[in-house]
């Protein structure tokens, strides 16, 4: 059976799962089964499992059980669970304000089959919330998960705009599955030299949207002449000083000083 890794929702815990016999494709939406509850997931590209397998989960792999892709009258109930979790935000941040919490309480979710209520929240630093669960837990009567998330899901929850002047991705269409984005992916892009004002999201991390075209990048720098290249122009030989990637162009530096640009 093959073997595909998926992203728990609620935990963004990543794992290997076998897929049995469902052709499942990355950012799929689906339903599984784990030990405490039925609750969503979504497929995630194989190479997201290299940066998890050192750390310490406390759900294994083989705990875990796909159950289908999430059907349309899936996707429903999905939503209704969604708006009945938010509802019970206000009560839960009463709770946060009576044990007097430092908690930044962004959003709320239950499991498909509502026995797992998760919070969302931010905070400065590690926060000891055990008398929150019992509280909540004792309220709700159902198992309850406060998990504490980045900015980058952060600008998720809250949305906004970007600088396109789009919805942020994060909360239109990346489902929640936020890839690691580089400074390298900047630099191949040459969008690194124009300061880290111009390549940082609303959240304050490098924007998301610099994975987008990065593999046509990676193609096209691979047919112009390396940096620090020597190639021969028309009025002679020069060393390559920098690339154009779009115009497929590069610039050189001939050998009496005067810079040539070069189509390639």
């Amino acid at each position: 059976m093959a073997n595909i890794a998926i992203k728990i929702k609620s935990t963004g815990q990543i794992l290997e799962v076998e897929a049995g016999k469902l052709e499942i494709k990355n950012n799929d939406w689906l339903l599984v089964e784990t030990p405490q509850c039925k609750e969503v997931a979504v497929a995630v590209a194989a190479d997201r499992l290299k940066e998890e397998r050192d750390e310490n989960h406390e759900l294994k792999s083989a705990d875990v059980e796909i159950i289908r892709k999430l059907n349309e009258k899936d996707i429903d109930l999905h939503r209704q669970l969604k708006k009945t979790a938010q509802e019970l935000i206000p009560e839960c941040q009463k709770k946060i304000e009576f044990h007097k919490l430092p908690m930044e309480l962004l959003d709320a979710e239950l499991s498909f089959d509502e026995k797992k209520l998760t919070f969302y929240f931010t905070a400065d630093g590690r926060v000891d919330f055990r008398s929150l669960v019992s509280d909540l837990a004792s309220t709700f009567k159902k198992l309850i998960r406060l998990q504490q998330v980045g900015v980058r899901d952060e600008a998720r929850f809250i949305g906004g705009c970007g600088r396109c002047g789009q919805v942020l991705c994060c909360r239109r269409f990346l489902k929640g599955d936020l890839d690691s984005i580089t400074l390298d992916m900047a630099q191949i892009q040459g969008l690194a030299a124009m300061g880290s004002n111009r390549v940082t999201g609303s959240c304050g991390k490098l924007m998301c949207c610099l994975s987008y075209e990065l593999s046509e990048y990676q193609e096209a720098i691979k047919k112009l002449p390396k940096i620090g290249e020597k190639i021969k122009t028309k009025n002679g030989p020069g060393t390559v000083i920098s690339q154009n990637v779009l115009q497929k162009k590069v610039l050189t530096e001939l050998d009496d000083g005067s810079k040539l640009e070069v189509e390639c």
